[in-house]
């Protein structure tokens, strides 16, 4: 299966990795309710080490690497941040495909452009369509998962990673046990990493 990741995954990426490093993560990083956020990242966190096993083919387009680099930099922690999460892109683009980004027909951009209301959004989704990819990941619940039904009617699966991984292989809760031993349970990792970001927020 090929999967398309939307830019907020490499924002999510950089948090896990904040998080299990022990490092600074500021209150606007974490994305609230805290419950629903930790379920999807930890999926995520699955995903993007089981590509090879899954037999997953991982993909985005230079769109990407534009939306990272015209981030603004408003503090020092905005800047670490950006440095990091372009360093995040350089790997995973080592690791995936970002082919070249494809001329968008007018009539496909006015199609995406009446559902999505967002300029980047529609761009990242026109290549997903270009691209055959069958799945495009994102976790932007506000402006693209809201909007997943309407997307599925012009050909699109948008879909976040917790669905993704559960709708295709297994409960998040059978994943866990199959990799940690069936003696760990889902509620002891979802309160292990609550905790984990808790102690690196800084307000």
């Amino acid at each position: 299966m090929r999967l398309y990741f939307d830019t907020c995954i490499v924002n999510d990426s950089f948090v896990l990795l904040q998080t299990h490093g022990g490092d600074i993560l500021h209150s606007r990083d974490v994305k609230l309710p805290l419950e629903k956020w930790i379920l999807e990242y930890i999926a995520l966190y699955y995903l993007l080490d089981l590509d090879d096993q899954w037999e997953l083919e991982f993909g985005s387009s230079l769109i990407m690497q534009e939306e990272l680099r015209s981030m603004p930099i408003r503090s020092i922690h905005a800047r670490e941040k950006k440095s990091s999460m372009l360093k995040t892109y350089d790997l995973l683009a080592e690791k995936t495909r970002f082919p070249k980004l494809l001329p968008v027909p007018e009539d496909l951009l006015r199609k995406v452009s009446r559902a999505l209301p967002d300029r980047k959004d529609v761009e990242h989704v026109c290549q997903v369509v270009l691209g055959g990819w069958d799945y495009f990941i994102t976790t932007d619940f506000k402006t693209i998962l809201c909007r997943a039904e309407h997307l599925k009617s012009i050909g699109i699966i948008a879909i976040s990673p917790r669905v993704f991984v559960e709708d295709n292989f297994m409960t998040l809760e059978q994943l866990v046990r199959t990799l940690h031993g069936s003696w760990t349970s889902l509620e002891d990792i979802v309160k292990s990493w609550i905790n984990e970001i808790k102690t690196s927020v800084v307000l």
